[in-house]
């Protein structure tokens, strides 16, 4: 727990939460997204797309951890345990998650995001790894 010696509202972005990324009408068809970040595809009665769009994840690319047992493993150190997460507020689109080029999410090119579905993914930083993406319904 964060400890302060002022007094007054105190906000901070580097505690538990992280800001929402709101995807708009204005945003239908490819959208590059941020591996970390928290998305919410707002419902298209309230101003969301009005057709399916695709939430593309970023590219990894080599690097290279410590050497493991002698050798070096090709990683990208930026996403190297990342999560993300994305909410479709929809009721009746199905919207997907797809890797950069040929990277994959669990084997495949994409997933989809159903209607009020959330997508969590992680990733492990390694280039010729897949992204790990599940999909679970809120809790009521």
């Amino acid at each position: 727990m964060a400890y302060t010696t002022f007094s007054g509202p105190v906000r901070s972005n580097g505690g538990f939460a992280s800001p929402v990324q709101y995807i708009l009408g204005a945003s239908t068809t490819t959208v590059n997204i941020e591996a970390g970040k928290t998305y919410v595809i707002i419902a298209e009665d309230q101003g969301g797309p009005t057709a399916a769009c695709t939430l593309v994840l970023p590219q990894v690319v080599s690097g290279s951890f410590q050497p493991a047992y002698g050798n070096d493993q090709p990683a990208d150190q930026r996403y190297n345990g990342i999560q993300g997460q994305v909410f479709n507020q929809s009721t009746t689109l199905t919207h997907i998650l797809d890797g950069y080029a040929s990277q994959t999410i669990n084997g495949l090119a994409s997933v989809n995001i159903d209607p009020v579905k959330v997508v969590q993914w992680s990733g492990n930083g390694n280039q010729n790894a897949p992204w790990i993406a599940i999909e679970s319904s809120l809790a009521n």
